[in-house]
């Protein structure tokens, strides 16, 4: 009987392959994440054509309760300010249940007629628009807050009335949609400045958000939140605010960041809005809003992905996204998944939270790790510059907020006013000065392709001075004729391009950074684009293939080694 062939101890060439190729493997996913984390929804060239109301991005601030302000002249003061700090935006609610009050057509206010009698609902909004219109400053309205005439299903039902226990503030939708669609035609109709059914002084308002965070069952009637529904909603709503006045400019709505593990917002934004692209909601709205809060966090910071940790682990989701101020990355990617990639996102609110330690512990984190004033401009700040250089895609983005306004005074544990910029008693604040200070300066195109009436455009003696940060741009369409062309008070020849049929001058590249162009020519071009250099960028397109080929020969060459190590 033959003894069984002895045992062949892998020779020591056998483990060292089988450890690169562990080193390979780790060095393949370290890659990948890094280059997550620096090159995610970062864009280094823009396509050929401007996205509509990008142009910036502009600065816009929200007005919180200011439909609640009890004295005129404070609506005055605010767009007063806002206009000094540079703003060239302001949202603000136009409750549907402050204007259509008692019943269905009734646009009179009889809620205090011991006090002021009946007045008209509108009147109120009528000076507000006013001011913003004397003040220069775009309006967007967000229409949402049915009455409780529009909503007695919804407010009879036992799943909203246990929510108000949780909420009081709780909202949803109307019972027949013609209802809302009926008060958006009225609303926007009354601010079109077309001379029918106008506002006496013609005010005009070209921007409206169709509804807030339906992704909260408490913005949803405390029924599930559902996108198919919404969609409905919606269309309804901008149907009628574009046969009121068809230069009416439609925001979704902004949704809620969330997780998908709270009961209460049982699904991912992102799921949200792809499954509202699946119902075709895309053609009744021409901005997505996005709401872009920072958290504690600097808005530098550029990871999408993290491990969750033993405050907040999940066996479902031990690795999640991000919901601070990247998290509108993530939104942009489910538009240019859906074929949307042609529209501007707007951000409809983003700020840091600096209250201070007399808040109470367990309120004063709600939006994270608090910030001084002064970071908290700084903050701002940053966030808008991260914008202008890496998203082409971005418009206007609003702060949340100029000031805690209206005629109650906030609960002195609400964290909520320290979002201000300027303080309850009218004084403004050193993150407020540093905005200001911020927004004075020249306007500088960053990535991107632009208008040539952007404001980074000047004209200049005989030609046009354009201020822009990256490292290359180039001016196509309109031009005409010889041209003369400086850039940093160089003369430069720019390379000629007709290949698409229309020409095209492009610099050569230059220097990351701040630079100007003067152009002196016969015709202005149409669009000017800047482009960025990618830092690195060999290593992000080729390393990972170089890797994936290393792995292969490496997983081979140890394949064969084991095999050799048999009985």
């Amino acid at each position: 009987m033959n003894a069984p062939p002895a045992f062949r101890h892998p020779p020591a060439g056998a483990a060292l392959t089988v450890a690169l190729l562990f080193a390979l493997l780790a060095a393949l996913a370290a890659t990948v994440w890094l280059d997550n984390a620096a090159n995610r929804g970062v864009t280094y060239r823009a396509g050929a054509e401007p996205i509509p109301f990008t142009d910036g991005p502009a600065v816009g601030v929200n007005l919180y309760n200011l439909p609640f302000e009890p004295d005129p002249a404070a609506v005055d003061r605010s767009f007063a300010l806002a206009r000094q700090l540079g703003a060239r935006y302001a949202r603000m609610q136009a409750p549907w249940e402050d204007i259509e009050i008692h019943a269905r057509g009734d646009f009179e206010d009889r809620r205090n007629l011991a006090t002021l009698g009946a007045v008209s609902a509108w009147a109120k909004y009528d000076r507000i628009v006013a001011a913003a219109n004397a003040a220069g400053i775009e309006l967007i309205l967000r229409l949402e807050r049915p009455p409780d005439w529009s909503r007695q299903r919804a407010l009879a039902s036992p799943e909203f009335q246990a929510g108000l226990t949780l909420d009081g503030n709780s909202t949803g939708p109307p019972d027949d949609y013609a209802d809302f669609a009926n008060f958006v035609r009225a609303l926007v109709e009354r601010y079109d400045g077309d001379g029918v059914d106008d506002a006496p002084a013609h005010q005009r308002v070209r921007f409206f958000q169709i509804w807030n965070e339906p992704n909260l069952m408490g913005e949803w009637n405390w029924q599930p939140p559902n996108p198919e529904q919404f969609v409905t909603l919606l269309r309804a709503g901008a149907a009628a605010a574009r046969a009121a006045n068809p230069q009416a400019v439609i925001l979704f709505p902004g949704l809620a960041p969330t997780d998908g593990l709270d009961w209460r917002a049982p699904m991912t934004e992102l799921e949200y809005l792809d499954r509202v692209y699946k119902a075709g909601g895309a053609d009744s709205f021409d901005i997505m809003a996005a709401q872009s809060y920072g958290l504690g966090q600097s808005p530098s910071e550029h990871r999408y992905v993290f491990v969750r940790g033993r405050s907040n682990w999940s066996w479902n989701q031990p690795i999640d996204t991000r919901s601070d101020v990247s998290r509108v990355v993530l939104l942009r990617e489910v538009m240019e998944r859906n074929g949307d990639a042609g529209k501007p996102v707007w951000v409809t609110e983003f700020g840091w939270n600096s209250a201070p330690a007399s808040i109470p512990p367990e309120r004063r984190s709600t939006w994270g790790q608090p910030v001084s004033e002064q970071q908290k401009g700084d903050y701002l700040v940053s966030q808008i510059e991260r914008a202008r250089q890496e998203w082409p895609w971005m418009g206007a983005m609003n702060v949340w907020m100029l000031r805690y306004g209206g005629y109650a005074d906030p609960n002195p544990d609400d964290p909520t006013p320290y979002f201000a910029l300027v303080s309850r008693d009218w004084q403004p604040l050193d993150s407020y000065r540093a905005l200001q200070t911020y927004l004075a300066r020249p306007a500088t195109a960053g990535v991107g392709t632009h208008s040539w009436q952007s404001q980074a455009v000047e004209q200049i003696d005989g030609g046009w001075r354009v201020r822009f940060s990256g490292a290359r741009i180039s001016l196509a369409g309109g031009l005409g004729g010889s041209t003369e062309v400086h850039i940093d008070g160089q003369p430069v020849a720019l390379a000629s391009d007709s290949s698409d049929g229309h020409l095209t001058l492009r610099s050569a590249w230059l220097p990351e950074g701040d630079h100007r162009l003067e152009l002196r020519s016969a015709a202005a071009p149409d669009v000017f684009t800047i482009d960025r250099a990618r830092p690195w960028g060999w290593l992000w397109d080729y390393g990972p293939l170089a890797l994936l080929i290393a792995i292969a020969a490496s997983g081979a060459a140890a394949f064969e080694k084991i095999l050799d190590c048999r009985f």
